[in-house]
């Protein structure tokens, strides 16, 4: 029969689809690092830089066989003292500025879903796309450490991740709460291979991965909610594809260092100021007859201990 009465002849009062206040989700990395950095805020004060110090060290090299304090602080009965300088280093955290703007037109407001339900996707989104960029600042820092695990061009193996741990250790920085990896996607599958390879070698470490190394225990759901996929030897172990490369983009990098903690701070690898947190505003332009969402926030990261971390530089895919 012809004739009938469709959605396409009848499109001027049918609506093809009802539009869900409930946005899917885009892809992107959890934020991971920023997270485990030691925090300093400048919120009210008149600065937009904090001076972290510390003493300079009078005791020699730790891992020197006790180079410079053999005889150096030895007394003599009756001899008078020599003067030892009291001296200080420091390193400096900046705050700088990151902002996102969106401005929406009242129509989208008035013919699309509820205003309230636009205002909730801008805030959401505009805090996502600010600690994103936040989160690439830090992970850049990564591969900024002097000691250095790994071998450009070759896949990461368990032995690099060892050493890259073990390392912060001899040279003399203690960590009540442990050390975090903090590794790129491709040494994270890198790292799981190497598991399975030992672990299915009976006769080259006997259930090595769950014996030896403590790994690899699985995050909270396998890293699908924070990014936490394994465990390294009592380590978290997280994952991330935001960081940048290395070597003109032969390398990924990665590293393992002192997260943030009471008992980890005065040794706490890395660093971030607060100077203004997160804060969204509206300004409304009535010639345009739109409204401006503008986000920002002030912050910044950096080194404070250069001996708590160690980079991690291994072959890019």
């Amino acid at each position: 029969m012809a004739n009938e009465s469709t959605t396409p002849t009848l499109n001027d009062v049918y609506y093809s689809a009802i539009v869900s206040p409930l946005m899917m989700d885009y892809a992107h990395d959890w934020v991971v690092a920023t997270p485990l950095l030691r925090e300093f805020s400048l919120l009210g004060q008149a600065s937009n830089a904090v001076d972290v110090w510390s003493l300079a060290s009078d005791m020699g090299t730790v891992g020197a066989n006790g180079s410079g304090v053999d005889a150096e602080f030895d007394a003599t009965q009756g001899t008078d003292l020599a003067n030892t300088a009291l001296d200080s280093n420091k390193v400096t955290l900046t705050a700088a500025e990151y902002g996102v703007m969106r401005t929406i037109t009242d129509n989208v407001l008035e013919d699309s879903i509820a205003g309230i339900d636009w205002l909730r996707i801008v805030l959401n989104d505009s805090a996502r796309i600010l600690m994103t960029a936040l989160e690439y600042d830090t992970l850049a820092l990564l591969d900024d450490f002097s000691n250095v695990s790994g071998s450009s061009g070759s896949d990461l193996t368990i032995a690099q991740l060892l050493a890259a741990q073990t390392g912060i250790r001899s040279r003399g920085v203690r960590a009540p709460e442990g050390v975090s990896f903090v590794l790129d996607d491709q040494q994270v599958l890198d790292a799981e291979a190497a598991f399975i390879a030992t672990s299915t070698s009976v006769a080259t470490y006997a259930a090595a991965t769950d014996r030896i190394f403590g790994s690899p225990g699985p995050g909270p759901n396998n890293g699908m909610s924070n990014g936490h996929v394994l465990s390294f030897r009592g380590a978290p172990v997280f994952a991330t594809g935001l960081g940048p490369t290395a070597n003109g983009g032969a390398d990924v990098t990665g590293a393992c260092f002192v997260h943030s903690g009471p008992g980890n701070d005065p040794m706490a690898a890395l660093g971030i100021v607060w100077k203004r947190m997160f804060r969204l505003e509206t300004d409304r332009d009535i010639s345009l007859r739109a409204t401006e969402y503008v986000a920002t926030m002030r912050a910044g990261v950096g080194e404070l201990f250069d001996a708590a971390g160690t980079s991690i530089i291994t072959d890019a895919p």
